[in-house]
């Protein structure tokens, strides 16, 4: 990577600093919360995950539509860059911002669950597993908006995401080989985490996969 890939990549840290440590602060509190009781709890887990999720889509927006917008790709593509290059260093620049904060944040709740002594450890498999899908589920949305500049078609791919949050919580958490586990005195690591884990893995890896193949192709980015 040149010197001006990795000055644009930073140029990105820089403009969303503040959302950055905005959103880790806010799932930190959320996780400050949840460690004072079963009621605070909910009310935590739920400020948490509100935060990680909007955080990301935030993130692609402010930093893909806005900039086709406010017409700022025309500067970018103005620079010494092919097509290639200013896909490469979007999918590395977004996703290391949004890393930061889904890494801390996932720490922190994989570490709570483990020294609270009233939270099982048998939610920790789980725990993992819905951290693993904002990623993937952030991997979506961030493919999808360099794919389009159709703020009604990125519409809809907000909205179905954002629906795949409730499908995971109850379709994979219902699971009975990790819905048994979950209120046990210790963390399961079965054949079903691995294959969700897997899952979540690939649909990673294909979406940011995606943006090389297609969008790096396009010859209308503006």
């Amino acid at each position: 990577m040149n010197m001006l890939a990795r000055k644009l990549i930073a140029k990105d840290f820089f403009l969303y600093r503040w959302l950055i440590i905005g959103s880790t602060a806010a799932g930190l509190i959320g996780l400050l919360i949840a460690a004072e009781g079963k009621v605070r709890f909910n009310i935590g887990m739920l400020t948490w995950l509100t935060t990680i999720v909007a955080f990301g889509v935030v993130l692609v927006m402010l930093a893909i539509a806005s900039e086709r917008k406010e017409r700022q790709l025309q500067f970018v593509l103005s620079l010494p860059l092919s097509h290639g290059d200013y896909i490469r260093i979007r999918v590395i620049g977004l996703l290391l911002c949004f890393i930061v904060p889904w890494a801390v944040l996932t720490v922190g709740a994989i570490t709570l669950i483990a020294v609270m002594p009233n939270l099982p450890d048998g939610l920790l498999p789980y725990a993992v597993l819905m951290c693993g899908f904002f990623l993937a589920n952030y991997s979506v949305v961030l493919s999808s908006a360099l794919h389009t500049a159709s703020e009604g078609i990125m519409t809809f791919v907000i909205i179905v995401t954002n629906m795949n949050i409730t499908l995971f919580i109850f379709l994979v958490g219902g699971l009975p080989s990790l819905n048994d586990h979950l209120q046990g005195p210790v963390a399961v690591w079965n054949g079903t985490f691995w294959i969700v884990l897997g899952a979540e893995i690939a649909t990673l890896l294909i979406t940011l996969s995606l943006p090389y193949l297609f969008a790096a192709r396009r010859r209308d980015f503006i």
